[in-house]
């Protein structure tokens, strides 16, 4: 990267890679404004801003302004510049932050959130959050802002300041996911490289007034990993469990993305929190960095982490109260969405859907894709993304099969939650997609009602043999036919 970034971030690799959670009773009558919304105090705050730009994004820099006689700062997290971002939470009423990556650059040509804040009003007032930006490059190190350091034509920003009331008590949110006080939540730490790996070392920052370590594993190969949940002594005043793998008789692939380390957590308390990954040292056979503080050094290489609850709470509903004597009313308040019934009142059943096509609970349900291109093509990547869209996870929708068409050099990974990784690679016999063929169907068990249910595939890079970028890195380059349809009655790919 060409610029110098801001001096106040370079010392904050360990100290503020995590923001403590703070944990707060039954709201207060006072009230607060903030961003001109009114918000009752022990509430809370939450200001994004959402970004979608043609350009591939190298670098970005900034701060976040409150006030923090009237905020407290729970959480800020950058959830799309793919774990290269550091922040600097240690100056009261700001948050600066900076993120690079001259490899792959940041993909926001669909809007995705940019920064994410999260606070609890400890004191009523007028407040505002505000947020500067001092760098915003693209891949050419050319700046996308303008003369008044605001995004220019080229950049579609969207802020959004949200309030709410207080976490119940039964609900715990770790990196914005809702978990239930008392079951367990797992942090996963997914990795992918174009070398296999000899070694690696790195750290989990967490939350400690919500969450306690309860286990980890880690993906090796011969030796086994050395971790400790609760390292006090190297990091002392720190929330971390740390982990270090060596074996250099037994090298670990991770050409196909794979969980590097995963580390479950109880969870004891309702609130907010953080679970954050931080890798010191990821290294191939011959000692070459693939990641070094942190930062991603080699081409190929992404990181990626995920939250996933054990159990997650009902979502709350509210029944009027009545007596024998009274008869059953439906009833609305202005602070909730949910319409509120009697006991008396039976619940409105509604349709479960499976990419908007009516199903039921038991049936299996295949999505199809087909492909086409007008060139002979060497190498792709994708996904085939699946969930519960009521829920936002995937419960009650269960993986039964997947088939790829029968192609050398392909590789399959059903491992990680709610996706489907593919990727193939044949330079001396290309794959033919000249004509329209069945390229990869997905089969899945609906076992819940009354859902949304949604399954869709994306090609990530598609590439033909004359170097022509049919898709690079997420981004649609040329035409090519990518087409999808769901059935209820299950098909096999082609051959």
């Amino acid at each position: 990267m060409k610029k110098i970034l801001s001096v106040v971030l370079s010392v904050v690799i360990l100290m503020s890679m995590m923001v403590t959670g703070f944990t707060v009773g039954a709201a207060s009558t006072d009230k607060a404004t903030i961003n001109g919304k009114e918000v009752s105090v022990g509430s809370k705050v939450t200001y994004k801003i959402d970004l979608k730009t043609a350009s591939i994004i190298e670098s970005v820099q900034g701060v976040v302004n409150f006030d923090s006689n009237v905020l407290k700062l729970d959480s800020f997290t950058m959830p799309n510049t793919t774990s290269n971002y550091l922040t600097n939470t240690n100056i009261a009423g700001e948050v600066h932050y900076n993120a690079f990556s001259v490899d792959s650059g940041f993909d926001f040509s669909s809007q995705k959130n940019y920064i994410t804040a999260e606070f609890t009003v400890i004191k009523a007032g007028t407040s505002s959050i505000t947020h500067n930006y001092e760098v915003l490059d693209d891949a050419n190190s050319k700046t996308l802002l303008d003369s008044n350091k605001k995004p220019n034509s080229s950049v579609q920003e969207t802020t959004n300041t949200t309030v709410g009331e207080v976490v119940p008590s039964d609900t715990a949110i770790i990196n914005g996911v809702k978990c239930k006080v008392g079951s367990t939540v797992t942090f996963n730490v997914w990795v992918k490289a174009p070398r296999v790996a000899e070694d690696y070392q790195g750290r989990v920052f967490y939350t400690n007034d919500i969450l306690k370590p309860k286990s980890a594993s880690f993906k090796t190969n011969g030796a086994s990993a050395m971790y400790n949940l609760n390292d006090t002594i190297t990091y002392p005043g720190k929330n971390i469990v740390s982990y270090t793998w060596l074996d250099i008789r037994h090298s670990v692939d991770f050409s196909t993305e794979d969980k590097m380390a995963s580390v479950t957590f109880d969870v004891t308390a309702s609130g907010r929190g953080t679970i954050e990954s931080y890798i010191e040292c990821f290294d191939d056979t011959d000692d070459n960095y693939m990641i070094l503080d942190g930062k991603i050094v080699l081409d190929g290489v992404t990181v990626r982490t995920e939250v996933v609850p054990s159990e997650v709470p009902p979502e709350p509903t509210t029944t009027s109260s009545t007596t024998a004597t009274t008869s059953s009313t439906t009833a609305t308040t202005a602070t909730t969405a949910t319409t509120a019934t009697t006991a008396t009142t039976s619940p409105q059943p509604t349709k479960t859907t499976f990419n908007g096509k009516e199903v039921k609970v038991g049936e299996e349900v295949t999505a199809t894709y087909m492909i086409q291109a007008d060139k002979l093509c060497e190498d792709f990547q994708g996904y085939f993304k699946y969930g519960n869209k009521t829920v936002g996870d995937t419960t009650g929708i269960e993986l039964s099969k997947f088939e790829l068409k029968s192609m050398p050099g392909t590789m399959v990974n059903t491992a990680p939650v709610g996706k489907v990784v593919f990727t193939g690679s044949s330079f001396d016999k290309p794959y033919d997609f000249r004509t329209k063929t069945q390229f990869a169907t997905a089969t899945f068990k609906v076992t819940k009602a009354n859902c949304a249910y949604f399954a869709e595939a994306e090609m990530y890079v598609l590439s033909a043999v004359d170097g022509t970028d049919y898709v690079n890195q997420g981004v649609v380059k040329n035409p090519f036919t990518w087409e999808g349809s769901t059935s209820t009655e299950p098909t096999t790919t082609s051959s």
